[in-house]
């Protein structure tokens, strides 16, 4: 190893480390300093990376692209992967040839439930760019494929779009009833959007039937609706409520919004209009589904201070999403969840109380010095009445 001064390209002095044969080294030692030093260098990169996100950001806007969903950073990050991504895509699909080579694949290796032929294919194709361009929002996805060069692998993303949108199947885009009654519908004061939306379901879902509509779709988002391909839903666990609390607030939040709503269910109905359900609670403490543990899972709505002060009580670890704890320390959960809104769902509240149970009803104990063995009573009997010291520890000397 060692180490040589030199002149850069960009004028200023400094050393590099050239380790390797000694008769390679000048070569090495010339090729290094052709270059940047290495402030300039990480300057260079810094002002070329804001270079492509600016061009980004203008691409994105030309093409009306959606927001991303993500941090500060991620987004900037993912703005320009998406439309570095999406342009290599069409490029990709425009190519004379690659139609052919995707269906001889994906048809030979049966990744399709369709049978894929040069007609069918190219219209689903740009199908497939609007289904990223719409439905992948969150940065991090487009961060994850940024390695894919043809963007996440189409042997993948065909099977993915085809199960999205029900392709196989007789597509239903409206409300399965022939018509909406006239006494199920709310509308606000002043509409802003045309249609109706069909709010229905039951104890064990929700549904909303809408055409597509930007804002509509950002706010069903937020809510946690996911698209099934043909309507946006919900499945209704103990943790979100029953139905009527639901489509009351989805309905609410709708009617604020300018939309005009159907609810047929006339107790949700009216809880949409004077702002009567209870609201969906978000912080729950569950069992861990293996092992004697309290689970809570961590999510973007949790800020930082909630999950940094969960973190201190102690055996709290981190994994699959959430933080685990052994019940041990429940009395600093208890603390925890009474101060930042946190409710146990039964199993967790059976297992806490099983564990305060268990303890209270231990038997309380002093225990007692042990006492010394015979042969240890014994020997000390012979040393202290004889006074004779035994043969092995008789000094020969």
């Amino acid at each position: 190893m060692s180490w040589y001064a030199g002149t850069f390209y960009c004028g200023h002095e400094g050393y590099v480390n050239i380790i390797g044969p000694a008769s390679n080294r000048e070569k090495m030692k010339e090729y290094k300093f052709s270059g940047l030093c290495p402030a300039c260098c990480k300057a260079e990169l810094i002002r070329s990376r804001n270079e492509k996100n600016t061009a980004a950001r203008k691409a994105a806007s030309r093409m009306e692209l959606p927001p991303l969903e993500g941090t500060r950073k991620q987004v900037v990050w993912a703005e320009t992967l998406r439309v570095e991504a999406l342009t290599r895509l069409q490029t990709f699909i425009d190519t004379p040839g690659n139609i052919r080579l995707i269906i001889l694949r994906l048809n030979y290796e049966a990744l399709t439930p369709l049978e894929l032929t040069e007609e069918n294919l190219p219209p689903m194709l740009q199908e497939i760019v609007q289904y990223l361009i719409h439905e992948k929002v969150k940065a991090a996805y487009w961060i994850n494929n940024r390695f894919n060069r043809e963007l996440c692998n189409l042997e993948q993303l065909i099977p993915e779009y085809l199960e999205w949108c029900k392709w196989y199947r007789p597509e239903q885009t409206v409300s399965e009833s022939d018509f909406i009654r006239s006494d199920s519908v709310l509308s606000p004061k002043n509409p802003q959007f045309p249609g109706i939306v069909e709010i229905k379901g039951n104890d064990e879902e929700i549904s909303a039937f809408y055409e597509k509509n930007d804002r509509f779709r950002e706010i069903i988002r937020q809510m946690d609706y996911e698209w099934n391909g043909r309507c946006w839903f919900r499945r209704l666990t103990p943790y979100r409520g029953s139905f009527r609390d639901r489509a009351a607030e989805l309905g609410n939040v709708l009617l604020k919004n300018g939309f005009t709503v159907s609810i047929t269910d006339k107790e949700a109905r009216e809880g949409a209009v004077n702002g009567d359900f209870s609201p969906e609670h978000k912080r729950w403490i569950t069992k861990s589904k293996k092992g004697l543990f309290f689970f809570i899972p961590l999510s973007s709505s949790i800020p930082r201070e909630v999950v940094l002060n969960l973190k201190k009580i102690p055996t709290a670890a981190y994994h699959s999403g959430g933080i685990f704890l052994e019940p041990s320390h429940y009395e600093e959960l208890e603390d925890f969840a009474e101060m930042y809104g946190f409710r146990f769902d039964r199993e967790a509240g059976e297992l806490l109380h099983a564990y305060r149970d268990t303890l209270q009803q231990v038997p309380h104990v002093s225990p007692a010095a042990p006492q010394p063995s015979e042969e240890i009573n014994n020997l000390h009997k012979i040393l202290e009445s004889s006074g004779a010291i035994l043969d092995d520890l008789v000094d020969n000397d």
